[in-house]
């Protein structure tokens, strides 16, 4: 005689093993999701004797900033990014016045991070275009040998009757392109970033607004790969 049974699931058994998949699936989640958002520049790093709280900025009067009255982008991003920013940008100077005292300065401050950002005046003054790319390759060169991390950020397009140099402008990125890939250092796209906000300049249509000064420091902020602080889950009753 034939006997025919009918397979009843355990649902006792059936839970547990969805339980177990469940949490599996969870816990891998909140491990890649934990993953990223503990990831900084710099994590690794052998800063030496530099102090990774600290980042110094060498720049033009752009860096200097202010000129709207409100707070210049390096110390917004300071703030953003809970290190101590130095603001050494000094007004009408081309990238070669970065490449002669930033040694000097990097032994003075002793930071982790040098954010370079040159090549407006470069551009306004028509020096050689390359002898803005070597300027820039020294202070690169410098950083590192300092056991600094370098930042390199690309020059914005300009506006009103400086459009001119725009030209000179965009030869002077492509450089600056090709030392950041060659060095294998971060490099920010001010150019793209201010481009499409047009709030961004003052009437001179060089110097940031006080919304430029914003963008600006939010886009160093995207660089050092800084997430938003973890939203906790609320509380149940």
């Amino acid at each position: 005689m034939n006997h025919t049974h009918s397979y009843r699931p355990n649902p006792g058994r059936l839970f547990t093993v969805f339980a177990a998949l469940l949490i599996a699936h969870l816990f891998v989640s909140v491990g890649c999701l934990n993953s990223g958002s503990s990831r900084t520049l710099g994590d690794g790093h052998d800063f030496g004797e530099n102090d990774s709280q600290r980042v110094l900025v060498l720049g033009d009067s752009i860096t200097r900033g202010g000129f709207s009255g409100a707070a210049p982008w390096p110390a917004r991003f300071g703030n953003m990014v809970g290190k101590t920013v130095i603001n050494d940008g000094l007004a009408g100077a081309p990238a070669g016045a970065g490449a002669a005292r930033i040694r000097r300065q990097i032994n003075r401050h002793k930071p982790g991070y040098v954010i370079i950002i040159y090549g407006a005046n470069d551009a306004i003054q028509g020096a050689p275009i390359a002898n803005t790319e070597n300027a820039i390759r020294h202070m690169v060169a410098v950083a590192k040998d300092s056991q600094c991390i370098p930042v390199l950020a690309n020059v914005m397009p300009m506006e009103g009757p400086r459009r001119i140099y725009n030209g000179r402008v965009n030869q002077i990125n492509q450089r600056i392109r090709s030392v950041a890939d060659q060095a294998d250092v971060t490099i920010v796209n001010l150019h793209r970033a201010i481009r499409r906000n047009p709030d961004r300049y003052l009437v001179d249509g060089l110097h940031l607004s006080d919304t430029g000064e914003e963008l600006v420091a939010l886009e160093f902020l995207d660089a050092f790969h800084q997430q938003p602080p973890e939203i906790k889950p609320p509380m149940r009753m």
